[in-house]
């Protein structure tokens, strides 16, 4: 286990692979995502839009496989998890609107169908807190420990005990802010129809 979570950089592809395997042994996953839905809950065409929209420059193909590489991530995924995401994430038409609706039954569809899974939603309306400093995942096995952080050029897998603890406090202090699992399941719902609506009246 040291070598999988503990090894140093590695290419892109190496680096996918290797956080897949985490996620594979893990025993615990918490996420947060203040901006997009989560990778490993993404759809197919919301996984284009957001890879695309993120790295343009990237080649059509490519973009496809990762998006397929993100689709596939949560049948491998056999952790009890939780993930809180901002509510904006439920408005952002990552894809296009058409991509967004997906997206959010998508999400209905996997809450219901893995019962090792909570999803919350934190309301865009809550105090400032310390997760505006950006996402990350906390992964525990066992006794170990380490927290999963992306940014825009680069992403780091560390398991130094500070780090995980500044992690997991922010974690703590998110999971007091959000929303019910049974109440953010009827707003993701509810955002599904609204749009839907404005969807059939457009065309």
């Amino acid at each position: 286990m040291t070598t999988l979570w503990e090894s140093p950089a590695e290419t892109l592809g190496e680096h996918i692979a290797r956080l897949v395997a985490i996620e594979a042994e893990t025993e615990t996953v918490h996420a947060w995502q203040p901006l997009l839905i989560p990778g490993a809950l993404q759809s197919y065409a919301y996984a284009c839009g957001a890879i695309g929209s993120t790295t343009p420059a990237l080649p059509p193909e490519t973009i496809a496989e990762r998006a397929d590489i993100r689709r596939q991530r949560i049948d491998q995924l056999r952790a009890a998890s939780e993930f809180i995401v901002d509510e904006s994430a439920l408005y952002r038409a990552v894809g296009g609107s058409a991509a967004l609706v997906d997206q959010l039954e998508h999400l209905l569809a996997v809450a219901s169908l893995q019962p090792s899974l909570t999803l919350r939603i934190l309301p865009q309306s809550i105090e400032a807190h310390p997760g505006l400093a950006g996402p990350f995942t906390l992964y525990r096995a066992a006794r170990q420990r380490a927290v999963f952080i992306e940014s825009l050029t680069s992403s780091e897998i560390t398991t130094r005990p500070d780090d995980v603890a500044a992690y997991a406090s922010t974690w703590e202090r998110l999971e007091a802010l959000a929303l019910s699992a049974a109440e953010s399941l009827d707003l993701i719902d509810a955002t599904r129809e609204t749009l839907c609506r404005r969807l059939r009246t457009s065309r």
